[in-house]
C-alpha cells in the first residue's frame, strides 16, 4: 500500500488553497514570508506566458553554440568583431587607424593586466549579472539606493 505525499495532496487542491500552501513551504524556509495572492497569481498566469520563456531559452541556445565555436576558432577574430560592432565601425569603412586600435586593444586584452582577461564583458557586468542572480534586482537595487545616500 502507497501512502500519500504532499505531492499527491498539494495536486488536488485548488488554486486558492495551493496558493496558501506555497505560502507556508516559502515561510517554512528561513521565515521568508511571500504573500498568498502573489502564489495566486502565478498561478493563473497563462500556459503562454510561461510557454514563451521556454522558447526563448530555446531560441538563445544557438546563439550560445555559435559564439562558442566562434571563439574556439579564433578568438582575436571575436574579439575585433564585437569591438567594431559596439564602436560601430565596418569593415567597409575602416580606417588604417582603426585597424591598428584594433590590434592595440587585442594585446591588451591579452594582458594578464587586463582586468577582463579570460573574458569578454567588463568584469563589472559579469559580478552585476552574478549579484541579481543570487540575490534578485530589487535587493541591488537597494543596495544602489544606499550607497547613494
Amino acid at each position: 500500500m502507497m501512502t500519500n505525499t504532499f505531492c499527491d495532496d498539494f495536486r488536488a487542491m485548488t488554486a486558492e488553497r495551493m496558493a496558501g500552501s506555497m505560502e507556508d513551504m516559502t515561510y517554512a524556509y528561513e521565515q521568508t514570508r511571500v504573500p498568498k495572492a502573489h502564489y495566486r497569481k502565478m498561478l493563473a498566469t497563462g500556459i503562454e506566458q510561461v510557454m514563451e520563456a521556454s522558447v526563448e531559452i530555446n531560441l538563445i541556445q544557438p546563439y550560445i553554440s555559435i559564439i562558442k565555436q566562434m571563439i574556439n576558432e579564433n578568438p582575436k577574430s571575436f574579439y575585433k568583431a564585437l569591438l567594431c560592432i559596439d564602436a560601430k565601425v565596418t569593415m567597409t569603412t575602416i580606417r588604417t587607424s582603426e585597424w591598428e586600435a584594433l590590434e592595440d586593444m587585442w594585446q591588451s586584452h591579452q594582458s594578464k593586466d587586463d582586468p577582463n582577461h579570460g573574458g569578454h564583458l567588463p568584469k563589472a557586468t559579469i559580478d552585476t549579472f552574478k549579484d541579481i542572480a543570487k540575490h534578485g534586482l530589487d535587493q541591488l537595487s537597494n543596495e544602489l539606493d544606499d550607497k547613494q545616500k
